[in-house]
């Protein structure tokens, strides 16, 4: 350690490299998951604009994961300011997106104009594949660095669309190279209920397990779903949705009977689990309870 403390001691980190300096602040270093859910955030992002309605998602034997969705596909067109193809800046530079404003998506998830950066990042390889105007552009990555340029590969219908990210997490970086399986499922199950319509699949190499979701009444199936057969009061959920220009909510609850051995209180906000609660918590609970005392 020097005693010097002058500016020449100043680092300045570019690119990705805050990233791989300090992972904690960007990502959970506990396991992969959230880079798998960095991704898959995307995916739904599109589709809850109304421009997606499958999304796959497979764990490979190797550790690599692949997330493909059928929606409008990342732009490959010149970023007017950064002289590279739009995927390019999406993939390696921070806080670079399409979802600071409203122009693109009016409700999204993951971290904005981050989380898919990070995931090039703290990968060892990441491939991409994107169909759109007609044709087929790929492009390949190692430790967060291009390693080809972006290139047309092949021709599609032009309503053949969407975007596919393959990327192997670096070990080196995680608690655990290995994902959660249950986490995962749980991830993927909510946003298909979060977004009726949106079939979701995984399906895992190794085991040759797969399933699927796909619900068209979203909450309430869901809440029935996660019930099962536990009396409960009203018979028929109490649901509820309100919307504004820039905001929507939407609840479901029930009251039963008897004691779950698992809790069934869940919420979130874009989309994304909001574990810990939060102000729309807080302000469902003090509704339902000034409600109850009138």
């Amino acid at each position: 350690m020097s005693n010097t403390y002058n500016a020449a001691a100043i680092e300045v980190l570019s690119g990705l490299d805050p990233v791989r300096k300090r992972p904690g602040m960007y990502t959970d270093t506990t396991r992969p998951n959230h880079l798998v859910q960095e991704v898959v955030d995307n995916s739904v992002d599109e589709a809850v604009a109304g421009h997606a309605s499958n999304m796959e998602v497979v764990l490979y034997k190797d550790g690599s994961v692949k997330v493909q969705d059928d929606g409008r596909g990342m732009p490959v067109d010149m970023h007017p300011e950064q002289n590279m193809p739009g995927v390019e800046v999406i993939l390696t530079q921070l806080h670079a997106g399409g979802k600071f404003s409203n122009k693109n998506y009016q409700f999204s998830g993951g971290l904005h104009g981050v989380g898919v950066s990070v995931v090039n990042a703290l990968s060892k390889q990441l491939d991409i594949e994107i169909k759109r105007n007609g044709k087929v552009y790929q492009m390949q990555f190692a430790n967060g660095e291009k390693q080809t340029e972006l290139s047309e590969t092949g021709s599609v219908g032009k309503l053949n669309t969407g975007s596919m990210v393959h990327f192997l997490p670096d070990a080196s970086y995680f608690d655990s190279n290995k994902i959660s399986l249950i986490k995962l499922k749980h991830v993927l199950r909510a946003k298909a209920v979060l977004c009726p319509g949106l079939k979701i699949s995984l399906s895992v190499e190794q085991t040759d397990e797969a399933w699927e979701w796909y619900y068209q009444n979203g909450l309430e199936e869901y809440l029935l779903d996660r019930v099962g057969n536990v009396e409960f009061y009203p018979v028929e959920p109490f649901m509820g949705n309100m919307s504004a220009d820039h905001e929507a909510v939407e609840w479901g609850i029930v009251w039963t009977t008897e004691f779950l051995p698992e809790n069934i209180t869940e919420s979130y906000v874009n989309l994304v689990p909001t574990a810990q609660g939060g102000t729309h918590v807080n302000g469902l609970r003090a509704g339902l309870t000034e409600a109850m005392r009138e």
